[in-house]
């Protein structure tokens, strides 16, 4: 993976979107979880080969994870991206995809326009771009060979959010759900003697409505910082 073509396409994508910050990107070689960076995870098509048997597979679930952070008005961006194993070796090892320059130029471009919507407030003026693919599919995503899978990445929420102490936040699923308050009643020594007995004890809160609050399936998870079956479409979400 050239990382030089990485690093050229991003700042040439954020110089010309009018961001003239200070921005460093660079390429992670192994995974790492940072405390209090923002994190979005992209699903892309790329090629894999096997370095012991020279087996080649597409794959349209290769994620990649970038952590993000603004400071004095220097900015820093980590990528990392997951690798997969070739299914036909018993000894296979995790290899490096190889990804066309087009579907570089859209993941970066995906990239910047997060960072421009939430460092700097611009408008959304650009949809998430679709990744292209050479025409071949190996089949279902493999879960046992992917590294991602295997961190519980592939099945983690693909929008914006903050890095967790001890893992990246997984998709919220409970659509809709309610959470019922217990009816609270008040001590019958405040009631008056004179009430009857026969007449049932009614709460301050009875008649109060129980609501509940639907919670989306994407979403934004702001924790203070200390001062990522296989479709060629785009994992992304905009915000």
């Amino acid at each position: 993976m050239d990382r030089d073509i990485w690093r050229e396409i991003f700042e040439n994508d954020l110089e010309s979107r009018g961001v003239y910050d200070g921005w460093n990107f660079s390429v992670d070689e192994n995974y790492q979880q940072r405390m209090g960076w923002l994190q979005y995870v992209q699903c892309c098509y790329a090629r894999f080969y096997c370095s012991i048997c020279g087996h080649s597979w597409g794959s349209s679930k290769v994620h990649i994870l970038f952590h993000m952070q603004l400071k004095r008005r220097t900015g820093e961006v980590r990528m990392y991206v997951f690798r997969q194993r070739c299914k036909m070796c018993t000894a296979a090892i995790y290899e490096e995809p190889t990804f066309l320059e087009e579907n570089i130029e859209i993941a970066i471009g995906n990239l910047v326009n997060k960072i421009t919507q939430k460092f700097y407030k611009f408008p959304i003026d650009n949809l998430p771009r679709s990744f292209v693919t050479d025409g071949r599919h190996d089949g279902p995503h493999d879960y046992n060979n992917c590294e991602g899978c295997a961190l519980g990445i592939c099945q983690c929420d693909t929008d914006i959010q903050y890095s967790d102490k001890h893992h990246i936040l997984p998709k919220r699923t409970n659509q809709g759900s309610k959470k019922k308050k217990k009816k609270r009643f008040p001590h019958p020594n405040t009631y008056s003697h004179r009430q009857s007995l026969s007449q049932p004890l009614r709460s301050a809160y009875w008649d109060r409505q129980e609501t509940g609050v639907g919670e989306s399936s994407h979403f934004i998870v702001e924790i203070p910082p200390d001062e990522p079956s296989d479709s060629s479409g785009p994992c992304c979400i905009i915000l």
